[in-house]
């Protein structure tokens, strides 16, 4: 049953980069010079190539970029297979796969591409950068872990 749930777990991480990648791929294909408003004021669809990491901060650093997200991905799946028991219960592994699966994704668009396809523009509403799917899932995964963590009490290990 354990090797079934952990399966599962990487299972889940392809689903998710396949959802985020192919909302890129249609973002791509259909809006590459132009925005579409969703909610005027609120939510626009807008295609940007994005050659940093958040906020198109470090623009130009792409393979230093690759590195680093390899190495935050293979240390992360590396601390979850090593301390399982942390996980305890479905919405910790979610939130982890939820990491990893945006993770993964902005990798592929970092190797594949040279930048990171974002879209979602909030920047009326919130004055915000543009971001994606796995932007979202990395967000939320990451905060998700901590409230999980601190609920119940768990230190992180240094392995």
């Amino acid at each position: 049953m354990e090797k079934f749930k952990r399966v599962s777990v990487y299972l889940w991480v392809i689903v998710l980069v396949l959802v985020d990648q192919v909302a890129k791929l249609g973002v791509t294909n259909n809006m590459k010079d132009k925005s579409i408003t969703i909610i005027k004021g609120i939510l626009s669809f807008t295609y940007c190539e994005n050659k940093g990491v958040a906020f198109s901060l470090g623009n130009g650093y792409v393979p230093l970029f690759i590195v680093v997200n390899l190495i935050i991905i293979v240390g992360l799946t590396v601390y979850y297979e090593k301390n399982k028991s942390e996980f305890k219960g479905v919405i910790s592994k979610i939130f982890f796969t939820m990491v990893i699966a945006g993770g993964v994704s902005n990798l592929i668009d970092r190797i594949v591409r040279g930048f990171v396809i974002d879209f979602i523009d909030v920047g009326e509403l919130f004055n915000f950068a543009i971001f994606n799917v796995a932007d979202v899932f990395i967000v939320v995964g990451i905060i998700g872990l901590a409230f999980t963590f601190v609920g119940q009490g768990i230190k992180l290990k240094k392995n």
